[in-house]
């Protein structure tokens, strides 16, 4: 797969990647991370340096519990779905 090169700004930096992505999500994927390391240096008033790292803590958490909430509406579904009388 022919690999993209796109131009991304964070808390604004430029940062150059290369990926198999497409160059439209990677960009929407940014403006998202950028947004949310801003409210982070807002409310948090953490030093350059730290905003990144407590982004990620913010994002992985985000992405835990969208994780748990998918796995609880799968188990949620499942049960009701006819259950097959063999």
């Amino acid at each position: 797969m022919k690999k993209n090169k796109v131009v991304i700004h964070l808390m604004g930096r430029d940062y150059t990647l290369l990926t198999d992505e497409d160059a439209a999500q990677v960009q929407r994927l940014a403006r998202y991370v950028d947004r949310r390391m801003r409210e982070v240096s807002i409310t948090t008033r953490a030093g350059e340096s730290m905003v990144p790292t407590l982004t990620a803590m913010t994002l992985a958490g985000e992405l835990f519990r969208a994780q748990d909430e998918n796995v609880r509406l799968k188990k949620e579904l499942a049960a009701l779905q006819p259950k097959d009388k063999a």
